[in-house]
């Protein structure tokens, strides 16, 4: 079913720069969104394992889910189907594992399937960020949909993020998507934290993947192999709380903080 058009109007673009600091997101210390240029890499297993990893140290943490044509971030959290809670000021976000969680997909079924031109899907994103009523957070980690269209672009509009992470594995294709996603974030002046490589024990290129660092001048943030022990009745929460685990995430929130905390 394609979504109805929004009622909500346009905003501005005179009114972009204060639309985080008169909107719910008034309340949110730091915005920091992970994408990635190529879809498949891992980036909504990341946007939630950084979601956690934050949650560990002690930090409060929204996940904003904003891939609408694959609103699937909550199902890596918690196996639950459940429904936001609506009052007259907005939706309020569910709380799963210690996160507040909006996403699309509590308003869908699992199978009914969006059908959504850009244009429609950046008014969806607009529309639905004034009404979600986040409260106080030290984190939103948006989850992007992978590559650069209207989505990411109003996500810059909107939310003008403290920082994105970027999300690839060492696969050339994967390379290549990043650099034109990187050439758009340095266009638009959006501070890059760095790059969080995925499936690190699966396609070696350790010299492309190199010069792609060297090339976009941002760090590694992280190396993330392939998860084996992954399945569908597995939730990341259960995967990461054996205890090598758990390390792993300390050091995705340590490595993450470090940046954020030197560039803000």
């Amino acid at each position: 079913m394609e979504k109805e058009t929004s009622s909500c109007k346009p905003i501005e673009e005179s009114a972009l720069k204060s639309f985080r600091s008169h909107s719910p997101l008034k309340e949110v210390r730091y915005i920091i969104a992970v994408g990635s240029g190529k879809g498949g890499v891992g980036k909504t297993t990341l946007s939630v394992l950084l979601s956690l990893a934050l949650k560990e140290e002690g930090f409060l943490v929204g996940l904003y889910d904003l891939d609408f044509y694959g609103p699937n971030s909550s199902l890596l959290l918690s196996s639950k189907k459940e429904e936001p809670i609506r009052d007259p000021e907005g939706y309020k976000p569910l709380n799963l594992e210690g996160i507040k969680v909006m996403s699309l997909s509590f308003m869908i079924s699992e199978r009914e399937p969006v059908f959504m031109r850009g244009l429609l899907a950046a008014k969806l994103l607009q529309e639905l960020t004034q009404r979600v009523i986040w409260g106080p957070l030290d984190f939103l980690i948006l989850d992007l949909p992978p590559g650069t269209g209207d989505i990411f672009l109003s996500m810059i509009d909107l939310f003008s993020p403290d920082g994105f992470i970027l999300v690839t594995t060492s696969h050339k294709l994967s390379l290549a998507d990043s650099l034109r996603t990187v050439s758009i974030l340095k266009e638009k002046k959006v501070p890059i934290l760095g790059v969080i490589k995925n499936m690190s024990n699966l396609f070696g290129k350790e010299e492309a993947f190199r010069k792609f660092l060297e090339d976009i001048k941002a760090p590694l943030l992280f190396e993330l192999p392939f998860l084996e022990e992954f399945s569908e009745k597995e939730t990341l929460p259960e995967i990461f709380s054996k205890s090598e685990k758990r390390e792993l995430l300390q050091g995705l929130a340590k490595e993450v903080l470090k940046r954020i905390f030197r560039i803000h």
